[in-house]
């Protein structure tokens, strides 16, 4: 599919991978609308974009919010007079125990990264099967597949992302919309700063570029694709802990218990994780 003169939907298109995700289709003349919570970075955004063909609309609000999350496509529609593909990207994640995390945590999280996905989708499946095409892209984790410690309720909402969209695809089986589930894996983004729960470890510094996870998203656009993974590794994470659970299981909490241990061992020595 030709990405000019598309409409798409971008949600958490101030940063990271919605961010990358936004200009790469702006910069092939996609008509664009950038969501998030924070207008005046979307301004900006919006008016660095205007050197690409096409139009930019910013449309800010809270995900969360069921009125915002349909709204947001019934305005896509009234001023574009369709939508062509949802870019369900916006996510909040968490880092703490299970048996430590606070209720209004998990609403905040399964909200933002699950129920907002969910209405913005019904809303923009009713357009698509009017015009009678369209396709909804929702963006995934490899945690969603294989869990870590101490963020059990981001990867069970990324979980939960991936039965919502695998049954949706099922469900329109017939029909001329694409369904797509992208994976990305260890991505150098800003996410750390935003997610609830521990703070240490913010940034995450290592993994591949948000751009990169943008041109898979856009490659699935172009090809119809229906599973994304962003590179191999990911794949074969995913993978080999199907066929090893247990081993992978032992693996993955030694891992991360070192990687914690480091961390704080650069703290204590007044240096930088």
């Amino acid at each position: 599919m030709e990405i000019a003169g598309l409409v798409v939907v971008v949600t958490g298109a101030s940063a990271g991978i919605g961010r990358a995700t936004a200009e790469w289709l702006a910069e092939r003349g996609a008509n664009v609308v950038l969501t998030a919570r924070r207008e005046a970075r979307l301004q900006d955004l919006a008016q660095e974009y205007r050197q690409w063909p096409g139009e930019r609309l910013v449309i800010p609000g809270d995900i969360r919010d069921e009125t915002f999350a349909r709204d947001l496509i019934h305005q896509t529609v009234d001023y574009f007079g369709r939508i062509d593909v949802l870019v369900n990207n916006a996510g909040l994640g968490h880092q703490s125990p299970i048996a430590e995390i606070p209720a209004a945590d998990v609403r905040t999280i399964l909200e933002t990264n699950v129920l907002g996905l969910l209405y913005a989708t019904q809303t923009a499946v009713s357009y698509m099967k009017k015009q009678n095409s369209g396709q909804i892209i929702n963006v995934s984790s490899i945690v969603g597949q294989q869990p870590l410690p101490n963020r059990g309720i981001y990867c069970a909402s990324k979980t939960a992302v991936n039965f919502i969209t695998r049954s949706l695809r099922m469900e329109l089986t017939n029909t001329p919309i694409t369904v797509t589930l992208v994976y990305p894996g260890l991505t150098a983004t800003e996410f750390g700063q935003a997610r609830l729960g521990d703070k240490t470890n913010q940034t995450i510094a290592r993994g591949v570029p948000a751009r990169r996870v943008a041109q898979a998203i856009g490659k699935a656009i172009q090809k119809r694709r229906t599973e994304v993974y962003v590179t191999p590794y990911d794949w074969l994470f995913v993978h080999l802990t199907r066929l090893f659970p247990r081993t992978a299981d032992w693996i993955i909490t030694q891992g991360m218990a070192f990687i914690t241990s480091r961390h704080q061992t650069a703290i204590n020595n007044g240096g930088n994780p």
